[in-house]
């Protein structure tokens, strides 16, 4: 449970702190958002599905 947990929150932080970093740098917060979302579906996927290892990925 606290390993869930733990992974969630780290997830729904990257969603957050992503944009509003790349944010500033003048590109678009909306398409930032979206990369970092597809980006982690796609890791995470390949790693579940390809690798057979329980490990969440997103872009930091």
């Amino acid at each position: 449970m606290i390993g869930g947990l733990t992974t969630f929150l780290a997830m729904s932080y990257i969603l957050a702190v992503n944009p509003e970093l790349l944010g500033s740098t003048g590109m678009s917060k909306t398409a930032v958002f979206t990369a970092t979302i597809l980006a982690a579906i796609v890791g995470c996927l390949l790693m579940g599905l390809v690798a057979n290892f329980p490990v969440a990925l997103a872009p930091g």
